[in-house]
């Protein structure tokens, strides 16, 4: 395994410190608010120049697709950190798509890619990255764009036999037909931001993903359009749904091309139990919920601290291009701070306010592993080392 000395120390240390603080840690009183421990048990280091996400794993056979941000090459890295095969897809030509958004493995067979484009269409790819067939996006109206890097906005499943995709999309519907202007909150109930497609028939189902219980949409009050985020659990084979405001979890269970509402999970953070949602407020004096990833049993929900209103406004005071001035940029590395909720089926069981390492979490796995992209450092590479860390259990 390639991994650098400071590394191999680093990991050490970080695994023996949370080590030591388990047994306090699982002998505390369950309490949904409670600091869970995080260990790193593992790590991988890329020998690549370019910068890379990882984008989806595959457990047969220990391989990794990863992408270069914002561009169209493809890697696929084994277990080991060593690449076992490179490939730009983005382009004209006949194996190619537009822009590359994000990518899934396709089983054992190949894997499908969604291209970021007008149309946002599903691209299948055999082994050897040869496109074999093009599916329609699921883009009924342009109403907003959205590009991440580390998230996942779709995943592919098995039902019967047969492959489907389950995922997000903000474009689903035509803003003439539901306009928030003249429902209001009734919004909640008529867009359907979510989506089944069904990859043998070629047909696509849209759903709505705004939970039953989710405050906003129980109470009928309007907090703007807080699409919900989407996360596919493999284990559990459960459908979590994430609006941005508000502090409910909606669980669903698949039903052939339906969403089956379950229950919602109150969801609990010190950082922003204070905080109401409304429609007026900007996201940088909000914490609204960033991006959800499933691990094991467990579902991992992220959020940025909000910056206190007073001193946003005395920096959008500096003026039209406020957000360029370095005062702005100070403000956002003080009071913007990632914070983490865990839920482990219908409750939530801790929070994390910090990783055991710096960097940012790419990808959840069925093993109950999160992927965590290593924070840039002073060694060449290191932006292409990726840690592995595991929630300290009893």
């Amino acid at each position: 395994m390639n991994k650098s000395p400071f590394l191999i120390l680093n990991a050490l240390f970080a695994t023996i410190f949370f080590s030591c603080s388990e047994k306090e840690t699982t002998s505390a009183p369950t309490s949904p608010i409670q600091e869970l421990q995080f260990e790193v048990y593992d790590s991988i280091m890329v020998d690549a120049l370019e910068i890379l996400a990882v984008l989806d794993y595959l457990p047969s056979k220990d391989l990794y697709l990863m992408k270069e941000l914002r561009k169209g090459n493809i890697f696929l890295v084994n277990g080991e950190g060593e690449i076992i095969d490179n490939r730009d897809i983005a382009g004209e030509g006949p194996d190619q798509i537009q822009m590359v958004a994000e990518g899934r493995f396709y089983g054992d067979e190949g894997y499908l890619f969604k291209e970021f484009s007008g149309t946002m269409d599903f691209s299948l790819y055999n082994l050897d990255f040869k496109k074999i067939k093009k599916f329609d996006g699921t883009l009924v109206e342009l109403n907003s764009i959205s590009i991440y890097n580390y998230k996942q906005s779709f995943s592919v499943f098995e039902e019967k036999g047969k492959p489907f995709i389950v995922g997000e999309e903000n474009n689903s519907y035509s803003k003439v037909a539901i306009d928030h202007k003249k429902i209001g909150a009734d919004f909640y109930n008529q867009a359907n931001t979510g989506f089944i497609y069904d990859l043998d028939q070629d047909s696509v189902t849209y759903v709505n993903t705004y939970p039953e219980d989710w405050e906003p949409k129980k109470i009928q009050r309007w907090v703007g359009e807080s699409f919900p985020f989407l996360s596919y659990n493999p284990k559990t084979k459960k459908v979590a749904s994430l609006p941005t405001k508000g502090n409910q979890l909606g669980v669903y269970r698949l039903d052939g091309d339906q969403l089956v509402f379950e229950t919602a999970v109150e969801l609990s953070h010190p950082a922003r139990d204070e905080f109401e949602a409304s429609s007026e407020q900007d996201m940088v004096v909000y914490p609204g919920f960033s991006d959800i990833k499933a691990f094991g049993d467990y579902q991992l929900i992220q959020f940025y601290t909000a910056v206190p209103e007073d001193i946003y406004n005395g920096l959008r005071a500096l003026g039209e291009n406020f957000q360029s001035n370095p005062e702005y940029r100070e403000a956002m590395i003080m009071y913007r701070k990632l914070r983490y909720i865990v839920v482990k089926g219908d409750q939530q069981i801790g929070i994390l306010n910090e990783l055991p390492v710096a960097g940012v979490v790419n990808l959840g796995l069925p093993d109950g592993t999160l992927i965590v992209k290593a924070a840039d450092g002073e060694v060449e590479r290191d932006y292409n080392l990726f840690y592995k860390i595991r929630l300290v259990e009893e």
